[in-house]
């Protein structure tokens, strides 16, 4: 979940311009082409979310995940994403399921 998360931000960031293209590089994954950010600082920032989520992953205390953009400005709300999450009753001790990425997929 983590994984798909970092995935999500990114795609989210490019998508909706929020930072320049050229920041982003191309990455495979899934068998699929992801645009991931190369920018050192949000690089740092996420890294920091993620291993936080990861943690409330493993001890089951996280429900959902929402993501807002909103305008420097004046903090007006632009977008809001909401991922739900579901605790997997066979996950492993380290948070993940005990599934290959072709069951997941």
């Amino acid at each position: 979940v983590t994984e798909f998360f970092n995935y999500s931000i990114n795609s989210i960031l490019y998508q909706r311009g929020i930072y320049p293209p050229e920041t982003f590089r191309r990455v495979s994954k899934y068998g699929l082409t992801m645009l991931v950010t190369s920018d050192d600082a949000l690089v740092k920032y996420l890294d920091n979310v993620l291993t936080q989520l990861s943690s409330w992953l493993s001890d089951g205390t996280v429900q959902k995940l929402v993501v807002v953009v909103s305008a420097i400005a004046t903090g007006e709300t632009l977008e809001r994403w909401v991922f739900d999450v579901h605790t997997d009753a066979g996950a492993g001790a380290e948070g993940g399921a005990n599934k290959s990425e072709k069951e997941v997929m």
